[in-house]
Formats: structure tokens, sequence, C-alpha cells
């Protein structure tokens, strides 16, 4: 198999030699014009982003490039890279678009620099294949670029609000139970878990404290709901707040965290009314 392989690409040289005015041409060469954040979405297990190429034909003559898969080195991350086909004009270029797509197992360190705002090493190397003539041809291996690029992540707090539909008050064993339902809206192209202590606050006090731990999707809504069991005796009115409501307020410092890649910390405060 492998010398049929062989055979063929000789075979190629030697039919794009003899056809009049084709010579194997130069590969061609780009530069980063645009290294966007699509998405870092832990639940998927990936970081997308969209990546824009200004791909240069140093050749005197039209360069049909073929789709063609390259290496991408992504921080120390190596991973498969495809070129779309394109045509590049004589001695011009071509914008092209494209995606890369990286998997957090192999690539949590570079991902993690990015949402800090540092740079990140990002080259692409190997063969491409050209139509030169009657057959393809391969050229390379060699070196498409090696840039460094950041992304601009501004990254938004996510919006609490509290549920009523989804919040109650019991009484149970002689103490209160509050149960505070919300939603999250998450603003930002990075998905993450939501984790660390709040404390119910009823009149300026804390009263009790529960562990949120929830997941919240890129640019995505979620919700959830948090149980407080009160001393009866630190809420006053406790027993009329089950027919009119009780004023409650939560707060406190969370982690938005993609495990192993990268955390912030939030000050979180919303509040309504508990029936």
């Amino acid at each position: 198999m492998k010398k049929k392989v062989a055979l063929l690409a000789v075979l190629a040289l030697v039919l794009a030699a003899c056809v009049p005015g084709v010579k194997k041409p130069e590969p061609p060469q780009a530069r980063v014009e645009g290294f966007d954040l699509i998405s870092v979405d832990p639940f998927s297990g990936e970081a997308r982003f969209a990546l824009r190429l200004r791909v240069t034909n140093p050749n005197a003559f039209e360069l049909p490039l073929l789709e063609s898969r390259l290496a991408l080195t992504f921080d120390r991350a190596r991973l498969p890279f495809d070129l779309p086909a394109v045509t590049l004009p004589p001695a011009g270029f071509e914008v092209v678009e494209t995606r890369v797509t990286v998997p957090l197992t192999e690539s949590a360190e570079g991902v993690g620099k990015l949402l800090r705002g540092e740079a990140v090493r990002l080259r692409v190397d190997g063969r491409v294949r050209v139509q030169v003539g009657p057959v393809p041809l391969d050229l390379g291996p060699f070196t498409l670029f090696d840039e460094t690029v950041r992304v601009d992540l501004r990254f938004a707090w996510p919006r609490f609000e509290l549920d009523p539909q989804q919040s109650r008050l019991s009484l149970s064993g002689g103490r209160l139970e509050v149960v505070v339902g919300f939603r999250v809206a998450n603003p930002n192209p990075v998905g993450f878990y939501l984790r660390g202590p709040v404390a119910l606050r009823v009149g300026g006090r804390s009263v009790a404290e529960a562990a949120l731990d929830m997941p919240l999707r890129p640019r995505q809504t979620g919700s959830g709901a948090l149980a407080f069991r009160v001393d009866l005796a630190q809420v006053p009115g406790a027993a009329a707040a089950l027919v009119s409501g009780l004023p409650v307020e939560l707060a406190g410092a969370v982690r938005a965290e993609v495990p192993g890649v990268w955390q912030t910390l939030l000050d979180v405060a919303f509040g309504g009314r508990v029936r």
C-alpha cells in the first residue's frame, strides 16, 4: 500500500512537470487577522474560537488550495487543524474564516491563559494540497503561520433574581424552613459552575447559610433553589410571615469556576418576598 502511495506521488509530480507552464509552486503563507472566543463550555468539554486568516499566494499564478488537514499547536497542545478550500489569486491573498475547537482536557492551561487576558502561541504547520495541472499535489511540510493571540473577554456578572413560583415558607419541628427559588442569566460565552456559601438575611441579619453549587452554560439562563432552616426566635413575626410573606436577601461571595481552567469571585446579592 505504501509503495502505491509513493508511486502515485511521484507520478503526480511527473505529470505536473509535463504540463506546459506548470511548476511546483511555493507554499502559501498566512497571518492571523482575527481570533475571537465563541464559547468555553465545561459541560461539553470544549472551547471554540473563530479564526480569520489572511492567506497569501507567493506565486505569480493562481493557486487553488484544496481542503487540507494540518497540525495546530495551541499553547502546549498539539491538535488537528482543517484549512478550508480556497483559490488564491496570482501574487494575491484571500481572507479565510474557519473554526478552532480545542478539548479542555488537552488545552486547559492555554484556555485558562486566554480567559485571564494572557497571550497564547498559535502555530499551524504540515502539508497542504493544491491543484496544479491535472492532479493534486502536496506542498510541505512547512509552517503556515506562527503567532501569539489573545481574546477580549469582558466578563459580565451573572444576573440573579428571585423566583416567587419556586419559593416557599413552612414550619417544621419548631423551625422555619425558607426555600428560595431563583433564576440566573449568564450573558457570557463562558459556561461555569457557581459554587460557594450563600447567607440568608432577614431584617439585615444573617440567620442561616446554604451551599450554592449549580452549572450555568454559556449565554443561557438556569434555575435553582436553596433551602434554609431558621430558628423561629431569630425571625420576629414568623407566624405572620407565613401569611403575608417574608422579605429576604441572599448574599455571599461565590466562585464562577471552569474546573481546572479558570475561576473568578462574584459578590452575589438579590432578594424579594417569600410566601
